[in-house]
């Protein structure tokens, strides 16, 4: 049988533990509170930014103006009948497509007729000679006799009115002759230039009647393009084309590249003028650009209808500096770098702009560094890293 001392030394310990956890850990976050480290702060420097520079080295610049369009003839005609026939002999290159030299018969019509009409009008011809020749020597008789008053004054007059009717009437006979001449000559097509059949509406056999439409043919030693430019562009080329609409003495140079044939070809060309009225409904103006070396350097023929790329060659301008875009902040200011590497905000003046660089014409001075490098968030002295 238990007693209740026995109980109470077990409970006393079961009570210390407990107070002796609690004391140990006040004990211990005392002197935890009492020796905490102390933090210490600190400004951090900034880091510089690495960016690409660009040195300033002002210099004149050949300015050039872009644009595009279709080739067209420079020459182009209808082959008309001038006199009527049948169709006897027709050229293989009477074709649409078909290419031709100048002189080569193109077409011939049947010339019996006209044959026959040249040979009518020469015996005409021969007729009004010999009525001239009587007419002239009745006349001088009639003179003779007249100054020997053997014959009156009416007889001499008649004779006078005799001879200018046979002067007339030899001079149509010479010009009957001469049109005969040249309708037999009308039979016989020849090509007028080296060129090129657009389109032919004609047959081996067929009659043609005056002023009936044979086919159409281009001049291919003869192109041009017709270039859309906005009316700012005419400031970067020679002042004439902006004061005359006429090239000066020298027309500006014209580069022409396309794709063409699985390769990239170019051609030569020359400005030659603008038409001079802007378009109400585009606001461009239009120039013309003539190729008469449509033959380039790699044989390849410039064909008609060929969509183009053209370069033009402008002026030259003095104290310009080309920079990329992505230099141009939208503001029209650039990032200049001092000898410091720091960043400046310095405003500019533009001279041109084009989808990658940006001609400077004012701001900036020949020895000077700009930022190229595309930043979003600068600040005035903002310090650089200028890398390669």
């Amino acid at each position: 049988m238990n007693d209740g001392t026995s109980g109470k030394p077990s409970a006393i310990k079961r009570l210390l533990v407990p107070l002796l956890i609690l004391a140990l850990s006040a004990v211990i976050f005392v002197v935890l509170v009492n020796n905490q480290p102390t933090l210490k702060t600190t400004v951090k420097e900034p880091v510089p930014v690495a960016v690409r520079a660009l040195d300033i080295n002002l210099a004149p610049m050949q300015l050039s103006v872009s644009s595009e369009g279709n080739v067209q003839p420079s020459v182009e005609t209808k082959l008309v009948a001038q006199v009527a026939g049948e169709v006897i002999e027709l050229s293989s290159s009477l074709v649409a497509g078909g290419d031709f030299s100048k002189g080569d018969v193109l077409l011939k019509l049947d010339p019996r007729d006209n044959e026959i009409a040249v040979a009518r009008s020469q015996a005409a011809l021969s007729r009004a000679q010999a009525e001239q020749r009587y007419a002239a020597e009745e006349t001088a008789r009639i003179k003779s006799l007249y100054g020997e008053e053997l014959a009156s004054i009416a007889q001499l007059q008649n004779a006078e009115r005799l001879l200018a009717v046979a002067n007339a009437a030899l001079d149509d006979a010479s010009a009957a002759v001469k049109r005969a001449t040249v309708d037999l000559e009308r039979t016989v097509f020849t090509a007028p230039f080296n060129g090129r059949v657009r389109a032919e509406n004609v047959d081996i056999g067929q009659f043609l009647s005056k002023g009936a439409m044979i086919a159409t043919l281009y001049d291919t030693d003869r192109l041009q393009v017709r270039l859309p430019l906005a009316d700012a562009q005419l400031a970067y080329l020679d002042p004439s084309y902006a004061q005359t609409g006429l090239a000066g003495e020298e027309p500006a140079d014209v580069v022409l590249t396309a794709d063409y044939g699985g390769d990239t070809q170019s051609w030569l060309a020359k400005l030659l003028r603008t038409e001079g009225d802007i378009s109400t409904k585009s606001r461009f103006l239009h120039v013309i650009v003539e190729v008469t070396e449509t033959l380039n350097s790699n044989g390849v023929q410039l064909p008609v209808g060929l969509f183009v790329d053209a370069v033009i060659t402008g002026r030259t301008v003095d104290n310009l500096v080309s920079v990329p875009r992505t230099a141009l902040r939208p503001d029209n200011s650039v990032m200049v770098i001092d000898d410091s590497n720091q960043l400046h905000f310095r405003e500019v003046t533009v001279f041109k702009l084009s989808d990658s660089d940006a001609l400077i014409s004012e701001g900036l001075a020949s020895g000077e560094r700009i930022s190229i490098s595309p930043l979003q968030f600068v600040v005035e002295g903002m310090p650089v890293t200028v890398i390669d």
